[in-house]
């Protein structure tokens, strides 16, 4: 080989290492890219706000409900109702949300979820709840919340360009853990300091600062195409999602993800209060500390991996910590170890809720964004219910410690099962 040859050699590899190490140094700050838009920014913000109040909201419901009973089955039932709607409601809302003004829909949304919210403070400081009431009140907060996010999802790429989405996808994803990390500890606070109702008031507090953002908004660019019947577009939406490989991987590997590792989060309260000890202010600053794993995740770890590994990779590594981490929880009652826990399955939960959030959004098409994304809503909605459900019967009939150490069993089985639905491509999927 000429000399010439090899300076070539050399130099062409000089410029790959330099290329990859900007790229490297450049990731992190790319995470921040799609704040620079000012509609973005914007939502982003009062999306914050909205998350923080659903935080507080959590909090309250699930400390209210310990109060007034102590079956596992009820605080599991609370916990998870606020998503039922979302198995019957979200595939309709994403098909109203492809074919109405977003603006003016969510608007209305917002509307009524203050309200709801509002009237449920009045009881609650009046002591007129039981736990049917609490349940009945959550389940419509659900139903709205349920109609919100197909719109919510879909008007994302109304304000950031295609270039950007991985950037917007991440950054809502850190807003959903700083809330994490912020809500409960506030929630912790009002709930000892002024009562459960003040945590409510918060929610809905939170709510008007998003209604103002959607307001103000001009509303999507891109003028509606969808003219037909609310069932047509259902039926159109369905026939896109049966013929869609790549779609249908990510919802059954999604689905079978969050079953799998929807134990935690149900059974939390519950092993807080009777495991634990723990008071409200402890609990929220527990909570903290899930917040604290996937902002760090989100700001340091996910920019890294995500321009070294592929998506499914990434999502079977931090299956196998959430299954660690679930053997962790069954075994320690001890605050602070029960803590570094918490932080560690924060991390992974959120880049493997990043990760099939950006793969959706990437393969669906404009003309069925809303409703596609719905039906992955209410798939891995589906997960999480039934799984809240089945581990808070597994916990009232047996122990939280047998719960706990079954769904960390149930999570290693689906690292395995779910190896040939990959999630990775990037391109649009026409079908």
């Amino acid at each position: 080989m000429s000399m010439s040859s090899k300076k070539i050699i050399k130099s062409n590899q000089g410029a790959n290492n330099q290329e990859e190490q900007t790229l490297k140094e450049l990731s992190i700050f790319r995470t921040f890219g799609a704040l620079k838009l000012n509609t973005f920014r914007a939502f982003w913000i009062a999306g914050l706000f909205s998350l923080i109040g659903t935080w507080m909201q959590n909090i309250g419901s699930a400390w209210l409900m310990i109060d007034l009973t102590k079956s596992p089955i009820l605080v599991a039932l609370v916990q998870t109702s606020q998503m039922i709607p979302a198995l019957f409601l979200s595939f309709i809302a994403g098909a109203l949300a492809d074919m109405m003004d977003r603006r003016k829909y969510m608007i209305s949304i917002l509307l009524w979820l203050i309200f709801v919210t509002l009237f449920l403070a009045v009881m609650t400081h009046l002591n007129l709840i039981t736990p049917i009431i609490l349940i009945f009140f959550t389940l419509l907060l659900g139903a709205g919340g349920a109609c919100l996010m197909p719109a919510m999802a879909a008007t994302l790429q109304d304000i950031v360009p295609r270039n950007e989405i991985v950037s917007a996808v991440t950054l809502n994803s850190l807003a959903m853990n700083i809330s994490r990390l912020i809500g409960p500890a506030l929630a912790g606070l009002l709930i000892g300091w002024v009562g459960i109702a003040a945590a409510f008031i918060g929610n809905a507090l939170s709510y008007m600062i998003y209604l103002r953002v959607v307001y103000k908004w001009e509303g999507s660019p891109e003028p509606l195409q969808l003219k037909n019947t609310l069932w047509s577009n259902i039926h159109a939406g369905l026939i896109y999602t049966n013929r869609s490989k790549y779609f249908k991987s990510i919802l059954i590997r999604g689905s079978i993800h969050f079953f799998c590792s929807s134990g935690l989060m149900t059974l939390l309260p519950l092993i807080a209060r009777q495991e634990l000890l723990l008071d409200p202010e402890e609990f929220g600053i527990l909570m903290g500390a899930i917040g604290v794993g996937a902002i760090i995740t989100g700001l340091i770890i996910s920019p890294i991996v995500n321009t070294r590994y592929s998506r499914d990779s990434i999502v079977y590594v931090a299956s196998i910590i959430i299954t660690l981490t679930f053997f962790g929880f069954g075994y320690t009652n001890n605050y602070y170890v029960f803590g570094l826990f918490l932080t560690l399955f924060g991390g992974a939960w959120m880049i493997c809720m990043l990760s099939f959030q950006v793969a959706a959004q990437m393969i669906l098409p404009a003309w069925v964004r809303g409703r596609g994304l719905s039906i992955i809503m209410v798939g891995f909605t589906s997960g999480m219910v039934a799984g809240g459900i089945i581990w808070g019967a597994v916990a009232n009939y047996s122990n939280l410690t047998i719960a706990m150490y079954l769904s960390a069993i149930t999570m290693a089985i689906s690292i395995v099962s779910t190896k040939n639905y990959p999630i990775s491509r990037n391109e649009i999927e026409e079908v």
